[in-house]
């Protein structure tokens, strides 16, 4: 049922996209084509003010046509001030970039709706559970030969009083293979034990580790709050998305890919995935409660619009780079001369379509 609901709010995200297009368009009195929903054969439509309106087969997204966004197409039946390559600078700006408001906007307002009415959870110092030892399972972790329980709270480190879960971490990431003294309450009777913390690797860099995780609580917002929450966010998610893009169109992630088709494995964080894999994410992901899925779809929000951002024909990006580029100069690109890079892009597109759908079919993923 979850995937469901995820492939369902993904093609309406896509829509509500191909929408923010064609408002702009019809505001700036540049013809539009064609609206529909979904992809493949028709199922139907109707036409109106020289506009078809329809639904196809697929109902995984959807599009609008705009004639004239390129110049050497067959615009019969139009007049030259509708069409996209006729129009301003200003308004071409304004067309191209108005999906990836939409899918900006529409991350914003799941985010705000998440902090407004459920909260946000924080971890607390509070110790829920105990962990084990981080280089043999079977051996306890440093908190266990520190006597520290499920339900103490930690108050200091080495002397150094604590006051967030985040703090605490910043400590233990500090001292790895080291003698430490962690002061916590219990029962209302403060106390203090030792410890020699043990040392694993996170990123490529030595850390401290103490075996512990906290209680999860949930706070609840205001709105002030719940703005400063979701703009902070969105912001981090967007660095998220565009740290993704680099890493998806590198050359030694596009050659990893490659080796999808002889066999190998490949890795869930380097991997693109197809509506089928996001409706197998948010299966899980909603496991854990719809938070966690309406938090993953505002990500998948920003992804769409962060991705058609990239400043390439045919993608929205390359319309506004273009667009930018005739307002500064006064001068146009011919068409013409972006199809050999358009038909690039297009064939990376097409392949990371492709081993999408085939790795989410072959290598489900697994959160």
């Amino acid at each position: 049922m979850n995937a469901f609901l995820t492939i369902a709010l993904l093609t309406l995200f896509v829509v509500l996209h191909e929408l923010g297009h064609y408002i702009s368009a019809k505001r700036s009195k540049i013809a539009v084509s064609e609206f529909f929903v979904g992809f493949g054969p028709k199922l139907f439509s109707f036409k109106r003010n020289n506009t078809e309106y329809g639904l196809k087969a697929l109902l995984l997204g959807g599009y609008v046509k705009i004639p004239g966004m390129d110049e050497n197409e067959s615009v019969e039946g139009y007049e030259t001030k509708e069409l996209f390559h006729t129009a301003s600078w200003t308004k071409k700006l304004y067309i191209a970039s108005s999906g990836i408001i939409v899918n900006f906007v529409i991350a914003w307002l799941i985010l705000f709706s998440i902090f407004t009415f459920y909260g946000v959870e924080q971890p607390t110092l509070q110790i829920e559970t105990i962990g084990v030892s981080s280089v043999d399972p079977s051996l306890e972790a440093p908190s266990s030969i520190a006597g520290l329980k499920e339900g103490d709270i930690i108050t200091s480190f080495n002397g150094n009083q604590v006051s967030s879960w985040r703090e605490l971490v910043g400590f233990i990431e500090k001292n790895p293979n080291t003698q430490v003294a962690i002061g916590y309450t219990r029962s209302g009777q403060s106390y203090i034990a030792t410890t020699v913390l043990e040392s694993r690797t996170v990123a490529n860099k030595e850390s401290g580790y103490l075996g512990v995780s906290p209680f999860i609580e949930n706070q609840k917002m205001g709105i002030i709050d719940s703005i400063s929450a979701t703009t902070l966010v969105e912001i981090d998610m967007t660095k998220a998305a565009v740290e993704g893009i680099f890493t998806l169109f590198s050359p030694e992630n596009l050659q990893t890919l490659l080796g999808t088709y002889s066999g190998e494995v490949v890795p869930d964080e380097v991997r693109p995935l197809s509506p089928i894999g996001l409706a197998q994410a948010g299966n899980q992901i909603a496991e854990g409660g719809y938070v966690n899925l309406f938090s993953l779809l505002a990500f998948v929000n920003i992804f769409l619009a962060v991705f058609n951002s990239i400043p390439l024909v045919p993608l929205d990006g390359g319309r506004v780079v273009l667009a930018l580029y005739e307002g500064v100069t006064g001068k146009k690109i011919p068409d013409k001369k972006l199809y050999p890079l358009a038909a690039v892009v297009i064939f990376i597109f097409i392949f990371l379509g492709i081993t999408a759908f085939y790795l989410d079919i072959t290598q489900p993923i697994r959160l």
